[in-house]
């Protein structure tokens, strides 16, 4: 009878470890998607804050050569064209043209524009250093005894705006 009853014993409890010892097959769940999240600052797309740089340059004395633009964001690299936020060599129209930059992200900038007329990209000076070409600044910034620095040229560009500015190059 004892042995009756450990048989009955193992048999129980291999019924029990059978049903509840038993890895369920459970398939892998996918992580769950996360919620999206407003990386942009506010809910506005950064489309929308992108603005719009018209300049209307005139005084060119013939259309020979290009005219050269570079764009500065920063005072350190105000002048440098070797640093410029952006560059371009446009053919010359007339005496007057219009350049205009779209998508511009709001900020502070400066630029320099000069008439090419040799087309050589660089400015010619005479022997004591002044320019032979036309040129201009940023809100037709002048400097003394040389160009003129970033806090005479630099203007702000809001969001979502269109800023112009009216410049004609100088000559000597």
């Amino acid at each position: 009878m004892s042995r009756f009853i450990s048989i009955i014993l193992l048999v129980s409890l291999f019924l029990i470890c059978s049903t509840s010892c038993k890895k369920k097959n459970v398939e892998p769940q996918p992580d769950p998607i996360p919620n999206p999240q407003d990386t942009t600052g506010g809910g506005t797309s950064t489309l929308d804050t992108l603005s719009t740089l018209v300049i209307n340059l005139s005084g060119m004395q013939n259309t020979n050569g290009k005219v050269n633009f570079a764009l500065y964001n920063t005072s350190s690299s105000f002048n440098d064209p070797d640093q410029a936020l952006a560059e371009l060599f446009l053919e010359c129209t007339g005496a007057n043209m219009t350049i205009t930059l779209d998508s511009i992200v709001p900020g502070y900038y400066a630029f320099a524009i000069f008439h090419d007329e040799n087309d050589n990209q660089e400015i010619d000076q005479n022997w004591l250093g002044i320019p032979t070409e036309g040129f201009a600044f940023s809100n037709n910034a002048m400097g003394s005894f040389g160009p003129p620095n970033w806090t005479q040229s630099k203007f702000n560009i809001p969001n979502s705006s269109s800023v112009t500015q009216n410049i004609t190059l100088n000559f000597y």
